[in-house]
């Protein structure tokens, strides 16, 4: 039996995020055993609640699918008492996390300086849309806006086509995963120091590290990197082909796998040419030779294609759904998906390791008097600084 994997029990978190990255992040701490207590305004909420249809109860998908496990406590925090009262939460908290804009935690009383002023061994976590420095600082941040000026937008999508923004928000989640990196390590650093720190990621800096690999080529050869669509700009073959019934991605990311996908497609006539023995000569010729092989794969089913690249370990796929996917055996195996009474919401890569099933996102202002209730059994003021305890 899987020892369950809670590395964070006992540990609170303040949540003052919202919509997407801080979410996300917030609810990785939650799979990882800490009690997550989100904050939201009265009557409103974090606005992903209406974003919808499609909705489960009043609630939407978007909202459910990444606030599980969470607490929600209604405060008002541009008056004194919802100051006061979120401090409290505060002073018996590990983490702190928020998204909001460059100087508005200020304005609200929970900046960083004065959170950690007054709760030196707090982490306190930001996520920004472009950093807490530089000319576009103040400026929103949203995802596409912000695949938008990284350059991530110029080489997604099909060549010669309209840019094209990422089919989910992958820069939001890097970032949010990114954060609860430097949340865990500055947990662990707590250990040896006793303090806490700021951690600032922004949805811009995650972006501009991805790019890790297309800026570096870039700088080398000048050229302008461009969108490729499903393929590779390096390798040949290696993307998406029409079958008769669907789309197989394929690819040969070596000279010996290139020798093995003819073999296994009875392809030396189309496909066998010297000048494409090498990659490079591929790559040269890349429109010949995916013409050749669309040719070919044209002719076979998608079922037929697996059975015969698989054999000789040629890389292949088919193109899902994502509906299929989380029906798939594969993610049965891994228990990769939660089917709470037909939604069905995904658990984090480490949910094989035996990190604990989130329940349902909570309603709006749903935990307030539970939350306090247990303050008033713990002695925790801001005066006093946190309480020692542990979260059931």
């Amino acid at each position: 039996m899987t020892v369950a994997f809670q590395p964070l029990a006992g540990v609170r978190v303040i949540d003052f995020t919202r919509v997407l990255a801080g979410p996300y992040a917030t609810m990785q701490l939650a799979e990882l055993g800490a009690d997550v207590i989100k904050i939201e305004m009265p009557g409103t909420g974090d606005e992903t609640r209406a974003w919808g249809p499609p909705f489960v109860g009043q609630t939407s998908a978007y909202f459910h699918a990444v606030n599980r496990g969470k607490r929600s406590v209604a405060l008002d925090l541009t008056t004194k008492d919802g100051r006061t009262a979120v401090d409290r939460l505060i002073a018996s908290a590990d983490v702190v996390v928020e998204n909001f804009r460059p100087g508005v935690t200020d304005r609200l009383g929970i900046g960083p300086a004065a959170v950690l002023e007054r709760h030196p061994s707090v982490v306190y976590g930001s996520i920004t849309g472009f950093g807490v420095d530089g000319p576009m600082a103040t400026h929103a941040g949203t995802e596409v806006i912000v695949e938008a000026e990284s350059g991530l937008m110029s080489i997604t999508g099909l060549p010669d086509g309209e840019p094209v923004r990422f089919g989910v928000a992958m820069v939001d989640l890097a970032t949010g995963l990114s954060l609860v990196n430097g949340v865990l390590a500055a947990l662990l650093e707590r250990v040896r120091t006793g303090r806490g720190r700021r951690i600032d990621v922004s949805l811009y800096s995650t972006a501009i590290s991805a790019l890790g690999t297309v800026i570096a080529g870039s700088s080398v050869d000048g050229g302008t990197p461009r969108p490729w669509g499903s393929a590779h700009p390096s390798i040949v073959p290696y993307r998406a082909f029409a079958a008769q019934d669907g789309h197989v991605v394929l690819g040969a990311t070596n000279d010996a796998m290139y020798r093995r996908l003819i073999e296994s497609l009875d392809a030396s006539r189309a496909l066998g040419r010297h000048a494409w023995s090498g990659n490079a000569g591929r790559v040269a010729e890349r429109d010949e030779v995916e013409a050749e092989l669309q040719s070919i794969v044209g002719e076979l089913t998608v079922d037929e294609l697996l059975t015969r690249l698989r054999r000789l370990g040629v890389l292949v796929a088919p193109v899902r759904t994502p509906g299929e996917a989380a029906r798939s055996d594969q993610a049965a195996a891994l228990r990769l998906i939660i089917d709470d009474d037909g939604l069905l919401v995904p658990r984090s890569p480490l949910s094989s390791t035996g990190t604990r099933d989130l329940c349902r996102a909570p309603e709006l202002g749903e935990h307030t008097e539970q939350v306090f209730t247990e303050l008033d059994g713990l002695d925790v003021s801001p005066s006093t600084g946190k309480d020692n305890h542990v979260v059931n």
